[in-house]
């Protein structure tokens, strides 16, 4: 069966460790992948406004699953949104204020915010992934709904974090480990994977029309629901046994290879 859609993590997949990709030869696949009807969807835990910054020259021809699958927009159009209970945000924000060794950007539909106090190496070095962050004295002055936490660990101690703060969660938020010393706090039934679901129904698409890469455990439900979900050589050991396909790396551009083999032999690379 032909593909029609075709899915991609962003960090760790198809960015290379630079966050950087080859535009030339992207912009060649794409063009190919426009004149068949194949969908290109960009699937991060990160802003929609960062995923648009990425791919500035067709930004609104893209369909774009930004915040895990919390909000999803698909050439302009806003097909669906999720945020946090003003009850659920305020436990995580008093929460977090107990655990000083967990950096924290909090994230609405088009803006982000961090807290005035984080140290100036660290606003840098997370600016291109928030461009349009706003500092703040405290989260509970935010007043639009909040649809992510993304949590950074410096001292790596991602999984004691995880479970620290699986303690005090209500049933309507989940905790997703995003890689690279990230954790995610989302809406509970938000997820890559009932984003890919959402889109599949929106455009008459089966899992067999669909290809998705990843590299990461919030991007397991996503590879799972459907026939050709890759993950990434450079993906941790555990990911790549529990998936059929596997893809080259992100620095030898694994899904454009991937990509490209598809578009000219009509069938299916696998490592």
């Amino acid at each position: 069966m032909a593909i029609k859609m075709i899915a991609v993590d962003m960090d760790g997949t198809f960015l290379d460790e630079n966050s950087s990709y080859n535009q030339k030869r992207f912009d060649h696949i794409y063009q190919i992948l426009k004149d068949r009807g194949i969908r290109f969807v960009v699937a991060s835990g990160n802003p929609y406004k960062k995923l648009q910054n990425c791919f500035s020259h067709i930004q609104n021809e893209l369909t774009y699953i930004a915040e895990n699958g919390g909000y999803i927009i698909s050439e302009g159009k806003e097909l669906y949104f999720a945020h946090i209970s003003s009850q659920d945000s305020q436990l995580i924000i008093d929460t977090l204020q107990t655990m000083p060794d967990v950096l924290c950007w909090v994230c609405t539909k088009n803006q982000s915010y961090t807290l005035e106090s984080l140290p100036e190496h660290y606003y840098q070095m997370f600016l291109p992934y928030f461009p349009h962050v706003k500092k703040v004295q405290n989260f509970s002055l935010i007043k639009e709904p909040i649809v992510k936490f993304a949590l950074y660990l410096p001292q790596q101690n991602t999984t004691q974090r995880i479970h620290d703060l699986t303690q005090i969660a209500s049933q309507d938020i989940r905790i997703v480990d995003s890689g690279h010393a990230c954790i995610d706090i989302i809406p509970r039934f938000v997820s890559k994977g009932m984003a890919i679901q959402l889109l599949m129904k929106e455009f008459h698409i089966s899992p067999d029309e669909v290809m998705a890469f990843g590299d990461a455990d919030n991007d397991r439900e996503m590879l799972s629901t459907v026939k050709y979900g890759y993950v990434m050589a450079n993906a941790k050991e555990k990911m790549k046994k529990d998936f059929q396909w596997v893809a080259p790396g992100f620095n030898d551009e694994g899904v454009l290879e991937v990509i490209d083999y598809y578009l000219q032999n009509n069938s299916f690379f696998n490592l």
